[in-house]
């Protein structure tokens, strides 16, 4: 099962997919941060239209951030792997926090 963050970008999927491995990293540093977690080396895979977390917060370990779209409007999915007990728990919060930042540190090319 995975927990499914979901957000709209107004800039093209190019532009946001050759942003994404560093908004992944910054990213990271905010989940961690959120959640006082040890912040490891950014491990990341590339996968079908996007990028798998394979190391970098322990509780973020295995999420996948997917890019669709056409034109101007982009978006971005994180599935982050999900159990029953994670509920309630600082993993949410890091997937909050990790998804929002992901998502906020996207900028259109000047």
């Amino acid at each position: 099962m995975n927990l499914l963050l979901t957000h709209y970008i107004d800039i093209d999927m190019t532009t946001v997919a050759g942003q994404l491995e560093h908004a992944i990293g910054l990213g990271l540093d905010a989940a961690a941060e959120r959640i006082a977690a040890l912040r490891e080396e950014t491990v990341t895979t590339i996968v079908d239209r996007g990028v798998r977390v394979d190391r970098g917060v322990d509780a973020l370990n295995g999420s996948e951030l997917r890019l669709s779209g056409n034109g101007q409007l982009t978006e971005l999915t994180v599935a982050v792997p999900w159990n029953q007990t994670d509920s309630g728990t600082p993993k949410l919060w890091a997937a909050n926090r990790f998804a929002g930042t992901v998502a906020g540190s996207l900028r259109p090319v000047a």
